[in-house]
């Protein structure tokens, strides 16, 4: 009822239907509500900068075959480090192999039997074959097949399924590679979910694997924020125990545009000591452009963005927009000038007149 009364009275004040000495003392604050003056001050625009540290290079280890896990010179443990091409899982293979040098003992064979037909159709290539053929060993990867330049020749390799035999054996030799797991970058586990003997195949996620020097962050821009925004830029962050500082670089962005929110995402490289993957990172990135900040008590700022103003006795909502928040204040922008703010705003009400206080 108070706030409809100070609405009404306010319409009437300002439409000339009464004047202030006409207001009812049902309208005035029976106690003067404490103000606080403030006064914008000119300073570099900023656009605020936050987000979750992640790992710019990172392996989310799913294997490609199905087998039992088998120990391997390194613990398979988070935190354990991995230098570029070590061996970070090792899949029980012996199966695997045994069939493999079946398949090239069985090739070999088929190469074998087709020397006497060479020799007797093609004595000018017999030397080139010969020398592939003894170079044919089971336990090890088959060697590529001579180019004969000799059309016939080659045909005849074809009808005798040399080629395609060939190839189902080196695609055999890549699933064989697909046991072993190798670091394709120096790094450390941060999560290992398998144990040596339990078996995992391709839908099972054994672990995540990072890059512990090259770290990012995912930060939201606002679509009119984005002008002021390109690639080299820096910012300054610090966590929320303010325990650090670090530099980011702007690196990439994001062309696209969330429908949702209206924001597009920058991706900034951080650098700087003691920096982990999930850390929580807040800063601020200058613009170049200069802005009217006021500072103000946090209990002034009312949760729709609105501020109580005191404009000739009256109060009114104020927009005004946060810029940064502190412990005791907040730093805002969209008070012009001089102004007279209610310091705690659940003291208020828009429209009612600030009035002597009543006896």
């Amino acid at each position: 009822m108070i706030f409809v009364t100070g609405g009404i009275i306010l319409y009437q004040l300002q439409n000339g239907d009464i004047s202030e000495e006409e207001v009812p003392t049902e309208a005035l604050f029976r106690e003067k509500p404490e103000t606080v003056t403030v006064r914008p001050v000119q300073t570099q625009s900023s656009i605020e900068i936050q987000g979750r540290v992640r790992a710019d290079n990172r392996l989310e280890l799913f294997p490609e075959v199905q087998a039992k896990v088998v120990a391997g010179s390194k613990p398979f443990r988070e935190g354990v480090h991995f230098e570029e091409g070590e061996v970070i899982l090792k899949l029980d293979d012996r199966e695997a192999s045994l069939q493999l040098y079946s398949a090239r003992s069985g090739f070999q064979t088929l190469a074998a039997s087709l020397l006497p037909d060479i020799k007797l159709d093609y004595p000018d290539r017999m030397n080139i074959y010969e020398a592939w053929y003894e170079s044919l060993d089971p336990e090890e990867p088959l060697t590529k097949i001579p180019e004969f330049d000799h059309s016939k020749m080659e045909r005849f390799l074809t009808s005798r399924g040399i080629y395609d035999r060939y190839y189902q054996i080196k695609s055999s030799e890549d699933r064989l590679d697909k046991f072993t797991v190798r670091a394709p970058f120096s790094g450390v586990l941060s999560a290992a979910k398998a144990e040596p003997g339990q078996s995992v195949g391709p839908q099972f996620h054994a672990g995540t694997f990072v890059d512990t020097d090259r770290f990012l962050i995912i930060a939201s821009v606002r679509q009119s924020d984005l002008k002021h925004v390109k690639i080299g830029d820096t910012a300054r962050l610090t966590d929320k125990q303010r325990s650090g500082h670090w530099t980011a670089v702007v690196v990439r962005m994001n062309p696209s545009v969330d429908v949702r929110s209206q924001t597009v995402e920058i991706y900034l490289e951080v650098e700087g000591q003691d920096i982990r993957e999930g850390m929580y990172l807040e800063g601020s990135m200058n613009t170049g452009d200069s802005v009217e900040i006021a500072e103000i008590p946090k209990t002034a700022l009312l949760r729709n963005s609105y501020v109580y103003a005191v404009m000739d006795r009256v109060v009114r909502q104020v927009p005004v927009r946060v810029v940064d928040v502190g412990h005791q204040t907040v730093k805002v922008t969209g008070l012009e000038g001089e102004t007279n703010i209610i310091r705690n705003s659940e003291r208020a009400i828009a429209g009612q007149m600030i009035g002597e206080e009543l006896q």
